[in-house]
């Protein structure tokens, strides 16, 4: 060979372009003494790429490898190389060494060092000496060469400046004193291969709104290629000077983690929020091409995701938009490859500078010219449900909100004197409640009102589609929603420089019949005009949501990485915003982050504690311990004794929830009493919230107190569980107490009986820790008096509680200080997330801006071992239910869970159908798949039919793919069909599908999809709306939404492939139905998606069979000791433990107007429940219409701190009545009919007075 043959391929987009420019240049100066091939993994995807690669390879001097990850066909390009005898060297991207490269490679060590070294410094020079080095090594030419040369890593890089300039030469040039300036950071690769169009678009834009930018690239501290400077180095040399921060907000053009850009043991978030304290904006850099990305409905993508959304939430990055897509040459004749680079989005980019200037002027507007708009969430849009948020006191937390402003410097007219007062000021304007007065009395309230003339303006701006969507569903603008006189009417007050408002309606309720056919349509007018309104005319600084969970951040559009025609968009524009929420529902807040912009101030959970027994409950307790004590001392008393206790329970209505009748139970009284023992234990020992939290307000005395046991009930990480210790320092096993709760010992003591002394004792020990002020050196004196001794274990436990927990609970000021700070444009540092009292109690303090979890890691190994016993739970529950294995399982899945518990439902799912992840050592993230072999499983892979939300569709679509592969491996194995329901299942289809026309590959995959969610853009399952609207009549309906909602297709070859047909035979066939639940923090009666989701399925199923599945709940709040139950089961046991429990009752009473609310809405949960599932039975009616109606003292104090809520209690009473669901009696019917008729005259009294 006369010429230099080099074959090269990279995995490294940067590679290609640089490349190019040294083989141009050498040509240039030396002719064509050489040829080259490149190939990236992208253009290895191209068949006739590959096979004139593999071609053009075997006949080179060299092929190099320069990768992070492998490329397609390496392995066979490889193995032909090396048939061929011709030198290869491999390479890993940024690393010094990769032994399995190493081993791959055949040059020498003296050549590998040399060419890794060429290829990772990169850049033109570096590859024009790689080839002559190269020529001179296999031609045996006497080029001059050049050894490697470590490029420029870090500097400031501006399109106007020829050379990098210092700090000081830019300053001189670029930045005027008293204007926002906007840090500007990427890679240091985007500026060596000239890769830097979008951000000289990033820079011009940034220009043009009269603001300095300073940007910098830089590459990872960690990269021992480069060993670069490290961030804190980059920010004190670049975005600083004289000990001053120049930036006052950053945008990162950066992909993955800041910490790999640290080198040093001080976390990035450390960094960020003391030498830099400003937020910074993630902005996005898709690897779909602009017109991939502009036509998905999904947005990103499952590569786009980890390095541009998941990686940087770690570091308390914003999420903000895509402002460059990857763009590709045509085949370029000198290197046979693609030249890829980024392309901006200038729209996008736009938006994005425009977010960012509205962040940096926080930080020069003064505190009392700012002007900020709070939203209190409201849906249903009742006048009782003011202020929705799960698990907060809306009211009280805006009034301390408010009162913080003030005390900074806002202006803040006046202070109401409690939340209580607030509401009141609320409900003497608009609300979202148009019931109780006509139009002209609605304008008359409104705060301010929004021209036809100026509406259109503003409706003129969005885009074309919009435009059509909004005007087809909803009229021309500006509507008929809460339009008068050709004004519309905008809710809420004003106090100084705050606005108080609610959110709008959304839509469904106000045209129900929609519900029916369109789970995605679009908001009407006035929500528009709200938001503009807020941002233009009131013209607000900031926008805080309070709480979880409005409907912005569900409207239709990308499930990330949104177009200016995605809905949540141009709905929150570029305002800052804020967002306070509960921190054990990652999921929802993540949606939150990522499709509205929203900074999270992430809440505590409320106050969790034990729901003891209560009324009848407790009476039977009573009885119980005389009738242990009989047996032991004075047997003649057990006869009089077991009458009374059944008729306790008769009394109690215990007798169904046990399963057990009179003649069975006297049958053999001792084990009904085990039995009654062990249920009216669970009952008593699962944890209810005591009341709501307020936000910035730490639990203070005797609720800290109990706080502290319920985080401490489970062990956390490393540190014991307290009250199991406990129970070993007294001789117990905990473990043999849990599994026999119910039995008694020898002494007459039931073991739940010891597992309430050892609660006992874990709260005195913590008061009594508490009284000496959580000192340790008090520790064994104190455990020894109450004790009776200690040990190493309790000291463990009791350190960890002075040493982290009662530090972290104090801070929870600084969900109130953060959320004020971010105000101000600072840094408001990230945090996890999760159900703290899962023995998770390390994600504390709260405050902070949480992040959910890398995708890839999930199922964790932590989670495959709760999934697997939840998976034989479940089977053994079935088996004992119905006799036999079940041959199709329906699930229901959410991504808040597989965020807080890694992956426990993916680990069932996977373990039903005998399929066990493969995980990579290092990392822990999920690489693959491998059968569990049938002599190990030892029972038949079960069929699983998944129904996930919307939300899991949007951050999971690796997950769904996981699920698909595991259902084609098991699909695919040659095993009996008895032993392979998934086998027998798709084997059927197919035959089906191919008899109706399909062709084999489309009918394989067709009956190989297992998964189901929204339409693409939409969230729900459509079942609660439509109860809320009352636009129903029989189940019929439910079924019908459900199907409509939820009948789209996801794996890896289909993206919301709507099949009707296909999800009613899938739901045709499931025997049994679950959904689990990892927390008592929340339950199924604390919201409506519950019985949305799994109630939906539930009822669904039964329509279309005629029959009712067997339907259950996984319980894995305790992860050590999983619990399966029938839905009545769990639904009676939430009843028991919290709906009727005086104890909780009195702690919602506590919040006045919002605990009031919440009461009202737990009865549209049970209404939604009995709705789909038939599952309250009429005793419960009643107990809930004496506890929450009749009672005259409840009565009172509702209509005074919420009426409205008592109304709404009244109404799913006697809807209940009226469709049949409840057979109440003619005495409690008359007594609901007046109350209501009483009410409904009050309140019309009350709407007529402002």
């Amino acid at each position: 060979m006369n010429n230099l043959k080099l074959a090269y391929v990279t995995t490294y987009i940067h590679d290609v372009a640089p490349l190019r420019s040294a083989v141009k240049s050498l040509r240039d100066r030396y002719g064509e003494f050489f040829t080259i091939q490149v190939r990236t993994g992208e253009d290895l995807l191209y068949e006739d790429a590959v096979r004139s690669f593999i071609e053009f390879a075997s006949n080179s001097h060299i092929v190099i490898f320069h990768l992070m990850g492998e490329p397609p066909y390496f392995e066979e390009i490889v193995s032909t190389v090396k048939k061929a005898g011709v030198p290869i060297f491999a390479g890993t991207i940024g690393a010094r060494y990769s032994p399995n490269l190493r081993s791959i490679s055949t040059v020498s060590q003296k050549d590998y060092d040399l060419i890794l070294d060429y290829t990772n410094y990169g850049g033109v020079k570096n590859f024009e000496n790689l080839i002559l080095y190269l020529a001179n090594k296999f031609l045996g030419t006497t080029y001059d060469v050049i050894p490697p040369e470590k490029p420029q890593w870090h500097g400031i890089y501006h399109p106007d400046f020829e050379k990098i300039p210092t700090l000081q030469e830019y300053m001189a040039k670029k930045y005027i004193a008293g204007r926002p300036t906007i840090g500007v950071w990427f890679h240091q690769t985007h500026w060596q291969s000239g890769d830097t169009t979008f951000v000289d678009e990033v820079i011009r834009e940034i220009e043009r709104h009269e603001a300095n930018v300073i940007p910098v690239f830089f590459t990872s501290a960690s990269d021992p290629i480069s060993s670069g400077e490290g961030l804190e180095w980059v920010i004190e040399t670049y975005f600083m000077k004289d000990g001053r921060v120049l930036v006052d907000a950053v945008i990162s053009l950066l992909m993955f983690s800041l910490s790999m850009y640290m080198g040093q043991a001080t976390s990035a978030e450390n960094i960020l929020k003391e030498r830099l304290n400003v937020p910074i904006l993630k902005a996005i850099l898709t690897w779909n091409t602009f017109e991939d990305w502009n036509n998905s409905t999904q947005g990103l993508s499952i590569i786009d995701l980890p390095p541009n959304v998941v990686m940087p939430e770690f570091n308390g990055n914003i999420i903000t938009v895509p402002v460059a897509a990857k763009s590709f040459s045509d085949w370029d004749p000198i290197t046979g490859a693609r030249v890829v680079r980024f392309s901006p989005i200038p729209e996008r980019i736009r938006k994005l500078v425009s977010l960012a200037i509205k962040w940096a002027l926080l930080k020069h507007k003064p505190n009392s010219e700012k002007r900020v708009a709070i939203i209190f969430h409201n849906y249903p849009p009742r006048n009782d449900t003011i202020g929705d948020a799960f698990g907060l006191d809306s009211p009280s937390s805006v009034l301390n909100l408010l009162k913080e402003l003030k005390s900074r410097g806002y202006k803040v007219d006046h202070i109401p004197d409690d939340g209580q007062k607030l509401i009141e000021e609320l409900m003497q304007r608009l609300t979202n409640d148009r019931r109780w007065i006509n139009l002209k009395e609605m304008a008359e309230r409104a705060v301010a009102k929004v021209s036809s003339e100026q509406y259109e303006k503003w409706f003129m701006e969005l885009p074309v589609d919009v435009r059509e969507k909004i005007e087809k569903q909803w009229g021309k603008p500006p509507g008929g929603l809460f339009v008068y006189e050709g004004e519309i009417l905008i809710p809420g007050i004003i106090n100084g420089n705050v606005f108080i408002g609610l959110q709008p309606p959304r839509g469904f309720l106000e045209d129900p019949a929609s519900i029916y056919h369109s789970p995605d349509i679009p908001p009407p007018h006035h929500y528009y005009a709200y938001y503009r309104w807020i941002r233009d005319v009131f013209k607000a600084d900031v926008i805080f949501h309070i709480g979880k969970h409005g409907t912005l951040e569900w409207l239709p559009g990308k499930s990330v990485g949104l177009s200016s025609s995605c809905f949540p968009d141009f709905m929150i524009a570029d305002l800052p915003h804020v967002y306070p929420y509960i921190i054990n529902n990652p999921g929802e807040g993540t949606q939150a982050k990522r499709r509205s912009y929203c900074c999270i101030i992430d809440h505590l959970v409320p106050v969790m504690t034990k729901a003891d027994l209560y009324e009848e409950l407790a009476e039977l307790e009573v009885l119980l311990q005389e009738y242990y004590h009989a047996k032991v001392s004075d047997q003649a008393k057990i006869p009089a004794l077991m009458e009374q206790i059944w008729a306790k329970v008769e009394q109690a209505k215990l007798c169904d929830d046990l399963g057990i009748n009179k003649e069975e139970a006297f049958s053999n009284f001792d084990y009904f009493i085990e039995k009654l023992h062990g249920y009216l234990h669970e009952i008593s020992d699962t944890l209810v919230n005591d009341g709501l939290h307020v936000l910035g307000q730490p639990p203070e005395g005797d609720r800290l107190d109990r706080y502290l046991v319920a985080l401490t009930r489970l062990s956390n990480g490393g540190v014991p569980s307290l009250r199991e210790t406990i129970a070993e320092l007294k001789g117990y096993d905990f473990n043999e107490l849990q599994e026999n709760i119910g039995k008694a010992s020898i002494k007459g003591r039931a073991n739940g009986d010891i597992i309430e002394e050892v609660d006992d004792l874990s709260l005195k020990l913590i008061k009594r820790f508490h009284e000496l002020g959580f000192k340790k050196e008090v520790i064994d004196n104190i455990t020894i008096e109450l004790l009776g001794g200690t040990s190493e274990k309790i000291r463990r436990c009791l350190e960890y509680i002075a040493d982290f927990l009662v530090p972290a609970l104090r801070d929870t000021k600084n969900e109130l200080l953060h959320a004020i700070s971010a105000c101000e444009a600072a840094y408001i540092p990230p945090g996890p997330s999760g159900s703290p009292t899962r023995g998770m109690a390390d994600i504390l303090p709260t405050g902070r801006n949480f992040y959910s979890v890398d995708p890839r890691a999930i199922p964790s190994q932590a989670a495959w071992r709760v999934g697997m016993s939840l998976a034989q739970a479940l089977i053994e529950r079935y088996l004992k239910d119905e006799g036999k294995y079940p041959e199709s399982v329906g699930i229901v899945v959410w991504a808040t869970d597989a965020m807080k518990n890694k992956g426990d439902d993916i680990a069932e799912i996977l373990y039903l159908m005998g399929v066990k992840p493969i995980w990579e050592k290092t990392s822990g993230r999920v690489v693959g798949l491998e059968v569990i072999p049938l002599n190990e499983l030892k029972r038949p892979r079960i069929d699983v039919v998944v129904r996930a939300s919307g939300l899991f569709r949007d951050t999971f679509p690796n997950i769904i793919h996981l699920i698909d592969e595991a259902v084609e491996m098991v699909a695919n194995l040659d095993e009996p069909l008895e032993m392979n329901y998934i086998a027998k299942h798709v084997k059927s289809d197919i035959s089906e599908l191919i008899s109706r026309g399909l062709d084999p590959e489309e009918a394989k995959s067709q009956a190989l999809l297992r998964v189901f969610s929204d339409r693409p853009g939409a969230y729900g399952c459509g079942v609660s709306e439509l109860i809320d609207s009352k636009n129903w009549r029989s189940q019929k309906d439910l079924a019908e939404v459900y199907i409509t909602w939820g009948c789209y297709a996801y794996s890896r070859r289909k993206y919301g492939f709507h099949s009707p047909e296909l999800f009613k035979k899938r739901l045709s066939g499931i025997e049994l139905t679950v959904k689990n639940i990892d927390t008592r923090e929340y339950d199924l009666l604390s919201g409506d998606d519950w019985y949305d989701a799994h109630g939906g399925m539930d009822v669904t199923i039964k329509v279309l069979t005629g029959k009712a599945p067997r339907s259950y709940y996984g319980d894995s709040s305790d992860p050590d000791r999983v619990k399966v139950r029938s839905t009545q089961e769990e639904i009676k046991h939430v009843f028991r433990a919290r709906l009727l429990n005086p104890k909780w009752i009195n702690g919602m009473k506590r919040h006045g107007y919002k605990g009031a609310g919440d009461l009202s809405r737990a009865l549209d949960f049970v209404f939604g429940w009995d709705a789909t599932e038939e599952a309250i039975e009429d005793w419960m009616y009643e107990e809930l219409a004496k506890k929450y109606a009749l009672n005259p003292e409840m009565q009172e104090w509702m209509k005074k701190v919420n009426p409205y809520a008592l109304q709404n209690i009244l109404e799913r009473l006697m809807e209940a009545i009226e469709r049949g669901m409840w057979q109440a009696s003619e005495e409690i019917k008359a007594k609901l009919r007046s109350l209501y008729l009483s009410l409904e005259g009050l309140l019309e009294d009350k709407a007529g007075k402002i």
